[in-house]
């Protein structure tokens, strides 16, 4: 065969293969109960009118712009979009994990991702007398200052985004009272990327 006829037919099939790779990802939608309510998520819906422009960060955890590392923290896995709807659907759906905003409250006002819960990276600080109370909530268990995080729940964390270190600040208070990294996830694109690849944003509730 024709070296120009070899280079035509892998330029086809990577075409082809791209392009239903791409009509795979936007068609991507997914539905789950959580809170004893149906949370749908799919591209194009809800969105549109929110720039991601609202969740870039001048200032913040790192006292000036930031620009967040791909890990978060060592044996912490870093997510793409694909992957955070696949937790949504399975372990937050399925009450073993959740997706947590690692957001001050006024941030998440501007936005957050359905099917998520608020848990500000300062609520974990050392310095937090209710940090204790917190871990507990997540399923740890306590004895004599030492943890046991077999009962606690699997955590995906996200923020604003690449401009902003609220998400590491709350997995490294994480890790640093043991939870396990296995149990966490991160989510890297928070904000930014969620709201510019056009999928689902809630607002009002928290």
């Amino acid at each position: 065969m024709p070296r120009w006829t070899v280079g035509a037919a892998i330029f086809l099939l990577i075409s082809a293969t791209a392009g239903a790779a791409q009509d795979r990802a936007t068609d991507v939608r997914v539905s789950f109960i959580f809170n004893g309510e149906r949370v749908e998520i799919a591209r194009g819906s809800g969105a549109a009118d929110v720039s991601p422009v609202t969740f870039v960060k001048s200032s913040g955890t790192c006292g000036g712009p930031c620009v967040s590392p791909m890990q978060a923290g060592a044996g912490v896995a870093t997510l793409g979009e694909l992957e955070v709807l696949g937790f949504l659907e399975t372990d937050v759906a399925g009450h073993v994990g959740l997706m947590v905003d690692a957001r001050a409250p006024e941030d998440r006002a501007k936005g957050f991702i359905p099917g998520t819960v608020s848990l500000p990276h300062l609520t974990l600080d050392p310095s937090n007398s209710f940090h204790h109370d917190i871990l507990q909530a997540l399923g740890a268990r306590e004895f004599d200052g030492v943890y046991n995080f077999a009962d606690a729940r699997t955590l995906l964390v996200y923020d604003d985004g690449p401009s902003s270190m609220d998400a590491v600040q709350l997995i490294t208070h994480l890790l640093t009272v043991g939870y396990p990294p296995e149990m966490i996830r991160y989510y890297r694109g928070g904000m930014q990327v969620w709201s510019a690849l056009g999928f689902s944003i809630e607002r009002g509730r928290s």
